[in-house]
């Protein structure tokens, strides 16, 4: 999955610069009082003001794209409660979930021609990855998987803009740096499946975190090529940081065989986003 969604990511932008969308080496189509292609001094499409020379400041953005967990654990090992028959295993989110979704729509607004405030709602899912060995309990191999991952949420940012380049695939490209911050609702997440040494441990999913809200804060950076006289696209990657779950105590409670284990702290992931601009 990692490879296909970045396979269409490059033939996406490399496509648009083979058919000459990507504009001119020479960026004569860029206008630096503007901050956007295809727009001259000379003339604003879509402006009222007199002197032409206008700088359109609403955007409609949108993207797609893959999430990468990069770190931090959902059972956490070393905060079990004390227990000489229990010897458990953290479980990283990396290896509990596999690459997971994300969907972006929102807006921006350009305060000036190479900054935009950004705001963009999500939404977010991840599969989990089949069963994990969670260690042992009482002398047997306690093993279970992690219930499908799902938050939306919204964040605002920061963008700003560099002087286009020459690319290597595609044409011309516009790099970018953006700094976000804001909430992100998760669902409830529980132990499925459980079993000791292949028998079944609980009929009813374990309930590990309750649905609740975090923070989160992202640090990206990308490049946008345009393809048509309002619109670009764009590839965009980065980090993004998720505040610890919310721990469901009502089957894990304190001096329960599998307390503790559900005490998480944080999540890193790596975005890899394909997006869109179109500009008013």
């Amino acid at each position: 999955m990692r490879i296909l969604l970045l396979g269409t990511a490059a033939i996406a932008l490399s496509g648009c610069s083979f058919l000459g969308l990507g504009g001119q080496k020479n960026h004569s189509n860029y206008n630096a009082q503007t901050g956007y292609y295809g727009q001259q001094v000379a003339q604003a499409p879509k402006s009222q003001c007199n002197s032409g020379n206008c700088l359109s400041r609403w955007n409609l953005e949108g993207g797609i794209g893959a999430v990468f967990p990069a770190g931090k654990n959902i059972i956490t090992a070393s905060r079990a409660n004390p227990n000489p028959n229990t010897d458990y295993s953290s479980v990283s989110f990396g290896d509990a979930y596999e690459t997971g979704i994300r969907g972006e729509l929102g807006g921006s607004y350009a305060l000036a021609p190479n900054t935009k405030v950004t705001v963009l709602g999500h939404y977010e899912q991840m599969n989990g990855d089949g069963q994990q060995d969670l260690g042992t309990l009482n002398g047997q191999n306690l093993t279970g998987s992690l219930s499908t991952y799902k938050e939306y949420g919204v964040e605002a940012g920061l963008r700003q803009y560099f002087a286009p380049v020459n690319g290597i695939v595609f044409n011309s490209v516009r790099p970018y740096v953006e700094g976000r911050a804001g909430v992100a609702r998760v669902g409830d997440i529980g132990l499925k499946s459980s079993q000791l040494d292949g028998v079944p441990f609980s009929a009813a999913e374990i309930p590990l975190y309750e649905d609740s809200w975090v923070g989160t804060a992202a640090g990206l950076i990308g490049v946008e090529t345009p393809i048509a006289k309002y619109t670009t696209i764009g590839l965009e990657t980065g980090i993004r940081y998720q505040g610890g779950l919310k721990t469901d105590t009502s089957r894990l409670g304190t001096g329960t065989a599998l307390g503790g284990l559900n005490n998480n702290r944080g999540r890193y992931s790596v975005p890899v986003t394909l997006r869109g601009r179109y500009r008013f």
